[in-house]
C-alpha cells in the first residue's frame, strides 16, 4: 500500500510502522484498525479507502512481530498490557484523544486489553468474527486440549489443534519453508479443509511438511491492479498485488513468522495469566458502544457463540451476522464498511 507510513519508537524501545491519515475535517472520529494473523495493515486496505474516502482519520498498525514493525523474539514482549501501551503511546503521540476500535482476529485480543487497560481513548469498539476476549480468558494449552476433545466428542472435528503447533520448536522454520502453503490454508474458504488441517491436531504440520497448496480465493489479487484515493492533501494510490504483499511481508529476509508466532506462544504459556488478575473488575465490563460483526461461515466461530459469551461483560452490543468466512473484511469489504458506517452513524461517533 502506498498510504503514508509513520514511525515510532515506544518506550520500550520497539519502533511501530502505521498508517496514520489525519480527518479531512476537524475533529472527525478517528478510527484504528487491528489485525491479526497472518496479517499486517495490508489487510485493511478496503476499509481505509473507504473511510479516508468519507473524511475519517485513520491508524492502522503493524502490530508487534508483523511488517516493518519490530520483531522481537522474547515471548514476554508480547504481554498485553505492554502491546497496549505501546498503542496508546502511538494515538497520543498523534494527538488523537479517542479512536474507534476496529480489530480482527488476534487484533481482538489487543483491542480486548486496550478496553480493559484504557477505556478513555475509546468511544466504541468494532470485533470482526472474534469477539471481546475477557480477562483470564486465555487458549492456554490446556485449555486447547479440552476444548479440541469436547468438540471432537460433540461435533466430530477439533477446532484449535493448529495452536498447539505454534509451541513446537521447528514452528517457525516450517512456516518459513512452505509461507504459500501457509497463505494458502489460512485463507482458503473451504472448511473441510481447514478441519483437517487447522482444526486437527497435526493438521497444519501435515499440510506444511507435504507443500499442500490450495488456490487463493477470488477476494484475494495476484493482478496488479492501481486504486486512487484523494484526500485532502493526499493523493493516494496502492496497487491490489495481495499475494506478492503477502510473501514479501513473511519472507525470510524480513524476518518470516517467529516472532508473529509468539502471539500464540504468549496465549499457549498464558504469560498475561498475573497482569490480567489484577485489571479490576468494573474494568472487565465493556462501557461504549460494541459491535460484533460475526461470520456465518467459519467453522470455528459457528461453533462459539460469541455474543451469548460477550453480553454478560457487554451490555451495549449490537451483532451482525455476516454471510462469509474468517476474513471479512477482505471477502465482504462492502457490507463490512457498510455496517461500520452505520454504527459509528447510529451511535453518534462522528
Amino acid at each position: 500500500m502506498a498510504y503514508p507510513h509513520s514511525t515510532h519508537t515506544t518506550m520500550r524501545g520497539l519502533t511501530y510502522s502505521y498508517i496514520h491519515i489525519p480527518p479531512r475535517v476537524p475533529n472527525t472520529q478517528y478510527i484504528l484498525f487491528l489485525h491479526g494473523f497472518p496479517s499486517t495493515s495490508h489487510d485493511w486496505r478496503h476499509q481505509v479507502a473507504f473511510f479516508v474516502a468519507k473524511g475519517y482519520g485513520i491508524l492502522a498498525p503493524n502490530l508487534l512481530g508483523f511488517g516493518e514493525t519490530s520483531k522481537p523474539s522474547e515471548l514476554e514482549m508480547y504481554r498485553g498490557e505492554d502491546m497496549a501501551r505501546d498503542i496508546v503511546e502511538i494515538i497520543a503521540l498523534e494527538g488523537v484523544e479517542v479512536v474507534v476500535g476496529v480489530a480482527h482476529d488476534w487484533g481482538s485480543f489487543l483491542l480486548s486489553r486496550l478496553a480493559n487497560y484504557y477505556p478513555e481513548r475509546f468511544s466504541a469498539y468494532a470485533f470482526i468474527d472474534h469477539g471481546y476476549i475477557a480477562p483470564g480468558r486465555s487458549l492456554t494449552t490446556a485449555v486447547i486440549e479440552k476444548v479440541n476433545s469436547s468438540m471432537q466428542a460433540d461435533l466430530g472435528f477439533s477446532i484449535f489443534g493448529y495452536f498447539l503447533f505454534f509451541n513446537e520448536e521447528d514452528a517457525p522454520k516450517l512456516l518459513d519453508e512452505h509461507s504459500e502453503s501457509v497463505e494458502s490454508l489460512y485463507f482458503t474458504t473451504n472448511n473441510e479443509i481447514k478441519k483437517k488441517y487447522k482444526g486437527a491436531p497435526g493438521g497444519l504440520r501435515t499440510w506444511l511438511t507435504e507443500g499442500k497448496t490450495v488456490d487463493l480465493p477470488g477476494y484475494l489479487t495476484s493482478e496488479v491492479k492501481f486504486e486512487t484515493v484523494t484526500h485532502g492533501a493526499f493523493k493516494l494510490a496502492y496497487m491490489k498485488q495481495d499475494h506478492k504483499h503477502y510473501q514479501h511481508a513473511f519472507s525470510v529476509e524480513k524476518g518470516g513468522y517467529a516472532a508473529a508466532a509468539n502471539w500464540y506462544r504468549a496465549s499457549l504459556h498464558n504469560i498475561n495469566e498475573e497482569d490480567e488478575k489484577k485489571i479490576p473488575t468494573s474494568a472487565r465490563t465493556l462501557t461504549h458502544p460494541t459491535l460484533l460483526i460475526a461470520s456465518t461461515g467459519y467453522f470455528i466461530t459457528v461453533t462459539i457463540n460469541y455474543p451469548e459469551q460477550m453480553r454478560p461483560l457487554v451490555p451495549d452490543l449490537r451483532v451482525e451476522n455476516v454471510d462469509g468466512g474468517h476474513w471479512l473484511q477482505l471477502e465482504k469489504a462492502d457490507e463490512v464498511n457498510r455496517i461500520l458506517e452505520e454504527f459509528m452513524e447510529e451511535k453518534r461517533l462522528v
